[in-house]
């Protein structure tokens, strides 16, 4: 029986790949979010805010969102909560319309995020956008999107909303969210 001759750079050229792919793979895994450049801006009220397109890097380095931080580590998520979740997450994307000047944000945008980490929820898949007191961005990232009150949450699957949370819980932040992504029959707080 005869053997199948390999030159030594085949091998060789197998290994560099092997070894390229796993170097590739662990830093898609392991890089950490970097903040989205933005500058902070004066709102109407003198407040200093976040205003445009964030994401969660944003909130945990920023000197005028020192809220977040804290408010993320003092929550504590049921570990049981949105295990039933993972199948319903395929193709959902969330637009997230906050103020870090809002009361209401700094409350449910930190519990949110936890929970969205706790499901693993991909990133990539979520915006975060820091909007005025009067509810607009410079961007009109909100255009046609009906912002009234923040936070607004808007989940889409396949370009579609299939539903929003609106500034307060109905029944708890993790009922509200649960049932959005799974479909179920919900009602935010302002219709």
């Amino acid at each position: 029986m005869s053997k199948i001759y390999h030159p030594p750079y085949t091998q060789t050229m197998k290994k560099v790949f092997l070894i390229s792919l796993i170097v590739l793979l662990v830093s898609c895994v392991t890089q950490p979010q970097k903040p989205i450049p933005t500058e902070p801006t004066k709102a109407s009220s003198g407040e200093i805010i976040l205003l445009g397109k964030i994401n969660k890097a944003n909130l945990q380095t920023s000197d005028i969102t020192l809220w977040f931080e804290k408010q993320y580590h003092e929550i504590s998520a049921d570990p049981q909560w949105g295990k039933d979740l993972q199948p319903h997450l395929k193709g959902l994307k969330i637009k997230v319309f906050m103020g870090t000047w809002c009361e209401d944000s700094q409350r449910e945008i930190p519990h949110f995020l936890k929970l969205l980490d706790q499901i693993r929820f991909d990133q990539n898949n979520l915006e975060i956008y820091a909007m005025s007191e009067e509810k607009t961005t410079p961007e009109n990232f909100e255009k046609g999107l009906e912002i009234y009150n923040v936070p607004t949450l808007i989940f889409f699957r396949n370009k579609n909303e299939i539903n929003r949370f609106v500034e307060l819980p109905v029944n708890s932040l993790e009922s509200d969210i649960s049932k959005i992504i799974k479909g179920e029959s919900y009602t935010h707080s302002y219709e």
